[in-house]
């Protein structure tokens, strides 16, 4: 994650995961994990299939359990993988200027731009609460939250450490308070009242 600043502006960029060959691979090895972990579950649902079709019972799994666990695998599996790919590559830019704030998000070489009004942003929120996009792979999310209590989903290729981070660098540029999924108010720290540095790790 990059903080940068500029008179009446602070940019938050937050980068695709696939920087260099040493994150290709680590990304590499868990889509094997998960393929792997798949087949090994797929192959033994399969002799559970085959087992039960035989003998015309299904006496090691019940129907309804099978069915499920295969449902399961099916679905979840492509989707996992997708997930990977669209964490993998895809990265956020963060603008803050007087008067709006700026979000841009591209995946699969598509940018989606969201300009807001500041004064329709309340503040900013670490929830739990599932947010588009589905494909973030964190249970924490972070947000804006804009006036009436809509929640508009911040940096979700990011860890929960980066999302805090990304969410310090906002409360700070703003002003605005910054809660998490408790409610409770997060307090800036003075380094960062002090101004944000050009670049955090």
């Amino acid at each position: 994650m990059a903080v940068s600043s500029a008179p009446g502006s602070t940019r938050v960029e937050i980068r695709p995961l696939v920087r260099g060959p040493r994150s290709a691979l680590a990304l590499s090895a868990v889509a094997a994990t998960v393929l792997g972990a798949a087949l090994f579950g797929g192959s033994r649902l399969a002799d559970a299939w085959e087992a039960g079709l035989r003998a015309g019972a299904f006496s090691d799994l019940p129907l309804p359990l099978l069915l499920g666990l295969t449902a399961t695998i099916a679905l979840s599996t492509p989707l996992a993988l997708l997930g990977l790919a669209v964490l993998s590559f895809s990265e956020e830019e963060v603008l803050v200027e007087r008067d709006y704030v700026t979000v841009a998000r591209t995946s699969f070489e598509r940018t989606v731009i969201t300009r807001i009004p500041r004064s329709e942003i309340d503040g900013w929120r670490e929830t739990w609460r599932p947010l588009s996009p589905w494909w973030t792979w964190t249970v924490t999310r972070l947000a804006a939250v804009r006036r009436g209590g809509r929640l508009l989903a911040l940096a979700p290729m990011a860890g929960p450490k980066e999302k805090r981070r990304v969410a310090l660098a906002l409360a700070q540029a703003t002003g605005l308070p910054l809660r998490d999924p408790l409610g409770r108010l997060v307090s800036v720290p003075s380094e960062l009242r002090a101004g944000p540095s050009a670049v955090m790790p």
